[in-house]
Formats: structure tokens, sequence, C-alpha cells
């Protein structure tokens, strides 16, 4: 079995040669997505499956999310760090059906810090995983939600057009990107207006990429919000260059944006 350092560094070097992921075939896209760290119940096999071990919990370490959550459809968590050498963060929801949320690894010029909104069952803690130099540093907060949001909603026959909103602003020596994708973002456990169950239908991999060279490259579980956004920091791109973002879904669906980088 290869180790998740390893698929990391060969998806990164495919993505260096092809200029979209568009171009790889499905079954690599499958065998990029940690399906046993991500269907994982139980927060100790989630870590498992990322390898994670010897954590050392850490102040340097920022989560920003309410202390109270109205609908945990929809709770806003903004994650940053100034460890240095960040590789990895992972962020997890104890309580949650299947406990992780997100595993974002990052390659030359993405910073350590990024804002996503995701789904909550029930109150519990956010706890994030940052990978820095071999070792695994963590922090959590706890979030009470006093509506399940988990369960989504919708209907397995409602039709969508998905699409990307994309915003690449220059601030200072960093590019601030700004991201939403139209997509339902099903968890698989939601019923219908019928008592039928709505099929899971998520994204799985999305890939932020700088003039055709990736960036971040983020999997994603069934606990990212319908509709996903995305704040994240680059060092390496200037006035004009391309910043693009490609995802691809549990349904075999794909999608792609591209936008210039503005003053």
């Amino acid at each position: 079995m290869q180790s998740v350092d390893l698929k990391r560094r060969g998806f990164f070097a495919m993505l260096g040669i092809a200029t979209s992921l568009l171009m790889l075939p499905l079954s690599v896209l499958a065998a990029v997505w940690n399906r046993a760290a991500f269907d994982a119940e139980k927060l100790d096999d989630a870590e498992k499956g990322l390898e994670i071990n010897g954590e050392i919990p850490s102040s340097n370490i920022s989560i920003i999310a309410p202390n109270r959550a109205e609908n945990g459809a929809i709770v806003q968590v903004e994650i940053a760090t100034d460890i240095p050498n960040v590789e990895a963060i992972a962020i997890f929801v104890e309580k949650n059906p299947t406990p992780l949320i997100a595993n974002v690894m990052l390659a030359k010029g993405a910073q350590a810090k990024l804002t996503t909104r995701i789904k909550m069952a029930e109150t519990s803690g956010v706890k994030v995983v940052v990978k820095a130099d071999g070792k695994y540093f963590t922090a959590s907060k706890n979030v009470q939600v006093l509506e399940n949001g988990c369960g989504g909603g919708g209907s397995a026959n409602e039709k969508f057009e998905s699409s990307i909103k994309l915003r690449a602003k220059q601030k200072g020596n960093l590019t601030e990107i700004k991201a939403i994708i139209i997509h339902p973002m099903h968890t698989g456990r939601a019923t219908d207006d019928f008592a039928n169950i709505i099929p899971a239908h998520f994204i799985q991999v999305a890939d932020l990429m700088v003039n055709g060279q990736a960036v971040f490259q983020m999997q994603w579980g069934t606990g990212i919000a319908k509709n996903p956004y995305l704040t994240c920091y680059v060092d390496n791109a200037k006035v004009g260059d391309k910043v693009s973002l490609t995802w691809h879904d549990n349904l075999g669906k794909t999608g792609t944006g591209e936008i210039e980088v503005t003053a």
C-alpha cells in the first residue's frame, strides 16, 4: 500500500505535466481520494487512514468558528498556522457520521491559511491536524450546534448545472483566491419527500493551480457544505497570472474554472 506522502508526491508530479485534472483518468483520481480515511466512522480510524501519529498540541494553530451554530448545515471555519513547512491540513468533526471533513495538501506557493464551510451533525469539537516536516500538530475548538446539518436535503431527481465563481486578487505579497462551486454535496443519508434515500453525490478531489502548476490539492468528504466555498492564499502569483480550479465528484462528473489575478 502506498503511503499518503507517496500518493501526494505522485499526484503533484502528474499535475505538473498535465495542464488540467480533466486529462487524468478516473482510475487515477479514485486512487488519490483516501476512501479508508473518509469512510471511517470513528475519529481514530479516520486519523489512522491518514497515517497520523504522535500528535503534538499546538497554540500556533488558529481555528476561527462560531461558538454557537444555528444551522449545522453551514458552519464557516477559518484555519491558519505559522508552523513552518506545512505539508497538509486535515479537518475533523468528531461526532459527525464520518469525522474526516477535508485533507488539504500544500505545494510550493501555498500559504497555510484557508476558509471553508462544513456540516456538523451535533455539538462537537472541530479538530485540525497540521502536518509539517513529518510531524503532526493539533488544535481543536468546540462548536455548539442547534440544528443537525449532516443529513443534507433536496431530491435525488433535482437538476443542477454546476459552475465555479472565482476571484483572485493581489494583496501585498500574497494573492487571495476565493471560490464557490455550485454542487449539491449530498451525503447519502438524507431522504426526499417520499422517504427515499438521496444517493451520495459529493466532490472528492479539487485542485487549485497557478499557471498550470498545482498549489493546493483538496480531498473532500460529505462533510463539506453544499456549494463548497473556499478562501486561500498563495505567494507565487502576480497580476495577470492564471488561476484555475478543477473538481471531480464520486459520480464521475467534473468541472473547471479559470481567472486572471487582478490588482
